[in-house]
């Protein structure tokens, strides 16, 4: 069984909820509940950082969410192939 391909998988999700993710919660809470009180975008994600490292589990499934789903639909994939292999 060839890794690449999931390894490949997990560091886009990775890099999605580390770099996309987090703006695009910013934006939807200014649209939903309006200005963010800690400034702007930047602000934010600057808080998001601050919040990994002081291991807050907020951030952390903000940031392991996207892995985790792409872990589970590819264990699934995976078993799906394997099933109609038989």
């Amino acid at each position: 069984m060839n890794l690449r391909p999931h390894a490949l998988w997990l560091l886009a999700a990775l890099l999605f909820s580390a770099c996309v993710l987090p703006f695009l919660v910013f934006y939807t809470g200014v649209v939903a509940l309006g200005p963010y009180s800690h400034g702007g975008a930047l602000g934010f994600y600057g808080d998001f950082l601050a919040d990994l490292a002081r291991l807050r589990w907020s951030a952390w499934l903000l940031l392991l969410g996207p892995a985790i789903f792409v872990i589970i639909w590819r264990t699934l994939a995976a078993y799906a192939w394997r099933e109609g292999s038989d």
